[in-house]
């Protein structure tokens, strides 16, 4: 007799093709929990070029591509592979947090604009109060706040966001044109009153020639002609004005009290003509009955007695 040993070695088993998706900022992620069936440890990696592999992916470094992993055979048979495919999908960049200051009556403008970094397009805002919202802030109806723009992303990568605080400043209220008709020996009066609406206090006056002025109005010293008030806006707000045409009437000059001493043969005597200083003409005559009476006085009919001379003012003189 004589006996023949049989060994029979069997075949390697490097599991089956398996597949992996990961996100290129993930996390480190081992490849042989991707392999199908049961696959035998102890073998080999390989990386899409065939170079030595770990096993390990790190996505924010490795390529994407086909990772082979062989087993060796015990001789006679031959090694064994399987292969994990790797798909790396991008992380969302919605850039970095932005900011606009805007005025109330500034056109809408662009929030994606505001945002700092290299944002991908793309994605979706909401408002400070969480409510969806076009990519454009309108100051002129929408809020101050916090606006978050998101971009969703393919799994296993997560959404990224970003926000702009949008601050809405109002523009400055210096009130409506106005008017002020002061007398020239008048008191001095505050421009402010004259205004119309709702001014905000703080701004600044200037009178007709330009030059800085107080604001209080001294009708014996300053011209009549038209006062600006402007307050100044907050930035990117301009500044913004309203007018006061202030207009000075004049006071009447009666002159100053005269004296007659007449005889009564004598012709009818002018009364305007005993007036001191330099009287206005055109005013009107009371007897000494207080009764209208002519511009001259006839000493064979008038009475003596005193006469007055009386002019009327534009208001408020």
């Amino acid at each position: 007799t004589s006996t023949v040993t049989v060994t029979i070695n069997a075949l390697p088993d490097p599991g089956t093709n398996g597949a992996l998706t990961v996100c290129d900022q993930g996390a480190p992620q081992g490849l042989f929990g991707a392999l199908g069936g049961s696959p035998a440890a102890g073998g080999t990696w390989t990386a899409p070029g065939g170079a030595a592999h770990s096993g390990t992916i790190d996505p924010t470094v490795d390529p994407a591509g086909v990772y082979t992993y062989t087993v060796p055979g015990a001789a006679p048979c031959a090694s064994a592979s399987a292969t994990v495919t790797v798909t790396i999908t991008s992380s969302p960049n919605a850039g970095t947090n932005g900011a606009w200051t805007l005025c109330e009556d500034m056109a809408p403008t662009s929030l994606f604009a505001a945002l700092g970094g290299s944002p991908d397009a793309g994605g979706s805002w909401t408002d400070p109060n969480g409510l969806a919202h076009g990519p454009n802030v309108d100051p002129a109806v929408d809020p101050s706040g916090v606006y978050t723009y998101t971009i969703a992303a393919i799994a296993p990568c997560l959404g990224a966001t970003s926000t702009v605080t949008v601050t809405i400043n109002a523009l400055p209220d210096p009130g409506t044109n106005g008017a002020l008709t002061v007398c020239d020996q008048g008191a001095p009066q505050g421009l402010f009153a004259a205004l119309g609406g709702s001014p905000a206090a703080g701004g600044t006056w200037t009178a007709p020639g330009g030059a800085a002025h107080s604001g209080t109005i001294d009708p014996t010293i300053d011209p009549a002609g038209v006062y600006t008030y402007t307050v100044p806006g907050v930035a990117p707000c301009a500044s913004a004005s309203a007018t006061v045409t202030v207009t000075i009437t004049s006071s009447p000059d009666a002159g100053t009290n005269g004296a007659w001493t007449l005889c009564e043969d004598m012709a009818p005597t002018s009364l305007f003509a005993a007036l001191g200083g330099s009287p206005d003409a055109g005013g009107s005559w009371t007897d000494p009955n207080g009764l209208a009476h002519g511009p001259n006085v006839d000493p064979s009919v008038d009475p003596s007695g005193v006469y007055t001379y009386t002019i009327a003012a534009i208001a408020p003189c």
